[in-house]
């Protein structure tokens, strides 16, 4: 932390002072090459002079100048870190390179040490909201407002940091002041604002637990809330709380009256008519009247579906009536919308029956022969869900047969040979598919995925370019997908990649390749790249993932400027979960698993070893293999112009990215990255994994004991199962930390005994017994 002192440093005081103020005017104008003359001059003349050394670092920062500017902003801390001037420039120097921790410091330093910029405290709120020091933003916050009373967005600023602090009488009586302050004075354009405010106001009461209070100020303020459907949502809410279930019943139903096909609506309804509890025949009857109101609506005819026994006659003719309706007009999704049913095995039986005996006895008669077509359809996905491959065959087969121009039932015939174990066959189905219609973004997205499953990465990248703005000269979209964030791609091209690596691998080690010959250099060498590749995709997720965090730093001023607070609370919530995304997380697992593959052969020498040797070998090899070296490296010029990731990429390849992770601690740096998820993903079973096996390399077994009693927590929800998976890490557990030589003692007898406390069997079976147990 920077030091801090209680008076200002006197500046502006010569003419070294002077010219650093006009070059301050003209960095603030964006005018870096006259600011810097400027301050060059002043370091001619001082070389020590502190504001023109954080002036300049800041300016060649903005210049493309990092490495230098980070010099001249550490000579600057160092020669004067009580100047308040200096503290501002360099947390904006911070705030810049998106180092938002380091960036607070200063600025609070900054404030600390009598600047008389009191907007300071605004920029230091925003990152201090970015680092989630809520303590320390209420309080900046309530400075600028004292500084700043005249404007709403500060008010509701102070009430959002209270909010997030869980001072909850604190964030309801700032926003209170401020709606009797400005009540007299609200113009058209403030209504808006005004609205989002009070129904801020109320969610905050209501998180407090108040729920009285929140329905008596919700209705007090009724005519100033223009969300008519929050108005509602609200006021059911705590009607149902507060045990008033009539009165939430009659909102509920003006809510369904606003829109019918919103499942929530119905359950809820149903819970304030304590419905739930009567038997299926009584509950049928409210969605027969339900049916009446809202005739064109789906979750009243199909919900009965549900809760009706299989075994009841009214479940037959109510299914029948659901679906067959939906296969005479021809929707698409209605095996999608019956699925639900399929969990229980009696219902699927039915709805099995009930489609056959329409394809069989009514499908021929109707005047529109699409209809047998989208039976076919159907039955080809019911009969996938069955995993009986062979009728799903059929009649997806009989489908394309009757209408082979329809794009949907190529996507099941891929589907159903993709479940057959045939990628390749089924990419090549999908692509047919797509060619039908060149302009269907979806199918053209599917037919990427599965190109990419097939390993079919150039194909792919090919493919999803169609729809990407290629720039000109640009050999396919790879840097737009990059640009645009299309996560999906980037994680599937990234194992595609992982997975060519261990291919080619095996290859080479069976020695499936002639020695000498062109391919076998070739694949020596594309080896290497395919797993480089897939570190640097899996690395992008990571990197994509860091941008999404950052970005929320404009949404800190942003949404209090236009009045938003709810949704900016929302906001706030979901950026702290963002790493527990399943892109995110499927991307930590790749990588993971390249980590845990480096670490093997830092620690065995046997697979590096093997392909240095091969390379050595080529590099000092016959003419032949030169000559194949020559025409590898014009294909890899025409490999990286696919490949490259952004404008004048450094490593297209990923190849100095691998060898830097190589000559790294793989296992330190797989830490950091999973390390967060213990807090943002503590029910996701990688998350205790691969913490687990990282803490038993690390020799950290205290917490290789928590990692395993949390993962037995998820799997082992109802404390009735003997998972492998934990009965297998608590005998490694052991055995490693006794193997450990340089273990403290004290720590493997607190292992010994925790695993005894949390597993009781490990003490008392046998090692062959304790594993016949926990065999599940």
């Amino acid at each position: 932390m920077p030091p801090r002192k209680s008076a200002a440093t006197p500046i502006f005081v010569n003419k070294e002072d002077g010219n650093f103020r006009e070059a301050l005017k003209l960095y603030d104008q964006k005018q870096y090459k006259k600011a810097l003359k400027l301050v060059d001059v002043n370091l001619k003349k001082n070389a020590s002079h502190a504001e023109s050394l954080a002036l300049k670092g800041c300016i060649l920062f903005h210049t493309g100048n990092k490495e230098d500017a980070a010099t001249y902003i550490d000579k600057a801390s160092k020669k004067d870190p009580n100047n308040y001037l200096v503290d501002h420039l360099v947390g904006l120097y911070y705030r810049a390179l998106e180092d938002y921790v380091e960036a607070a410091k200063w600025l609070q330093a900054a404030n600390e040490n009598g600047s008389p910029n009191k907007p300071i405290l605004r920029d230091l709120s925003f990152m201090q909201a970015q680092n989630r020091d809520y303590k320390n933003l209420k309080d900046s916050r309530q400075q600028f407002l004292e500084h700043a009373p005249g404007f709403r967005a500060n008010w509701t600023g102070l009430a959002v940091a209270q909010h997030l602090c869980k001072d909850y009488a604190g964030a309801v009586s700032t926003l209170t002041k401020i709606e009797g302050i400005i009540k007299e004075h609200l113009t058209a354009s403030d209504m808006y604002e005004h609205n989002e405010c009070i129904l801020y106001k109320n969610q905050i009461i209501a998180e407090s637990g108040n729920f009285a209070k929140a329905l008596e100020e919700l209705e007090s303020d009724k005519d100033s809330i223009k969300d008519q459907l929050s108005y509602l949502e609200y006021k059911g809410k705590y009607l149902l709380l507060l045990g008033r279930k009539e009165e939430a019943s009659k909102v509920y139903r003006m809510l369904l009256k606003r829109n019918p096909d919103c499942v929530h609506y119905y359950s809820l309804l149903e819970t304030c008519l304590g419905s739930t509890s009567k038997t299926p025949e009584e509950r049928l009857k409210l969605y027969e009247k339900l049916t009446k109101f809202y005739p064109r609506s789906d979750p009243p005819k199909f919900i009965p579906l549900t809760f009706l026994p299989s075994d009841s006659p009214e479940f037959e003719k109510k299914c029948g009536d659901y679906i067959i309706p939906q296969l005479l007009r021809g929707v698409p999704a209605t095996f999608v919308n019956v699925k639900p049913l399929y969990q229980s095995p009696k219902k699927l039986e039915i709805i099995e029956q009930i489609v056959l005996d329409f394809l069989e006895h009514e499908a021929p008669k109707q005047p529109n022969p699409t209809v047998t077509v989208w039976c076919y359809y159907y039955l080809a996905q019911h009969y996938l869900y069955k995993k009986d491959l062979k009728l799903a065959q059929k009649y997806i087969d009989l489908a394309i047969d009757h209408s082979p121009t329809l794009v949907e039932l190529y996507i099941v015939k891929a589907r159903i040979t993709k479940h057959e174990g045939d990628l390749e066959q089924a990419s090549e189905i999908m692509n047919e598919g797509r060619l039908l219609d060149l302009q269907d973004r979806f199918v053209n997205s599917k037919a990427t995925k599965y190109m990419l499953r097939a390993n079919r990465i150039n194909e792919a990248i090919d493919c999803i370019s169609l729809f990407t703005k290629l720039d000109e000269g640009a050999v396919n979209g790879c840097k737009d997908l990059h640009m645009m964030q299309v996560s999906w791609v980037l994680v599937e091209s990234a194992e595609a990649y992982h997975r060519l690596y261990h291919q080619l691998k095996k290859q080479l080690q069976e020695s499936d390749f002639e020695k000498e010959s062109e391919e076998y250099e070739e694949a020596v060498e594309n080896v290497e790249i395919h797993r480089a590749l897939a570190l640097k995709r899996f690395n992008s997720i990571v990197k994509l993932y860091k941008t999404f965090f950052n970005d929320q730093y404009d949404f800190h001023s942003y949404c209090l400027r236009r009045g938003t607070p709810r949704d900016y609370i929302d906001t706030i919530r979901w950026e702290d979960k963002i790493k527990s995304t399943p892109i995110y997380t499927r991307a930590l697992k790749g990588l993971a698993e390249i980590h845990f593959e480096i670490y093997q052969q830092q620690q065995e020498k046997i697979d590096g070893d093997q392909l240095d040797d091969v390379k050595i070998k080529m590099k000092s090899g016959s003419k032949k293999q030169k000559k194949a070296k020559v025409q590898f490296n014009k294909k890899k010029a025409g490999l990286i112009a696919k490949v490259e990731s952004e404008k004048d990429d450094e490593d297209p390849l990923g190849l100095k990215m691998l060898h830097d992770l190589e000559a790294s601690d793989v296992i330190e740096k797989l830490s950091e990255l999973f390390q967060p998820l213990s807090e943002e993903a503590p029910r996701l079973i990688l998350t205790w994994d691969v913490l687990y096996q990282i803490y038993a390399i690390q020799g950290k077994y205290v917490l290789a004991l928590q990692a395993i009693k949390n993962l037995e927590k998820i799997l082992n929800r109802t404390g009735d199962k003997k998972k492998k998976q934990i009965g297998d890490k608590v005998i490694n557990l052991s055995q490693i930390s006794h193997k450990d030589s340089g273990a403290n003692q004290a720590i493997v007898k607190v292992v010994e005994k925790g695993l005894n406390s949390a597993f009781p069997e490990f003490e008392k079976l046998s090692l062959e017994e304790f594993t016949a147990t926990y065999s599940q």
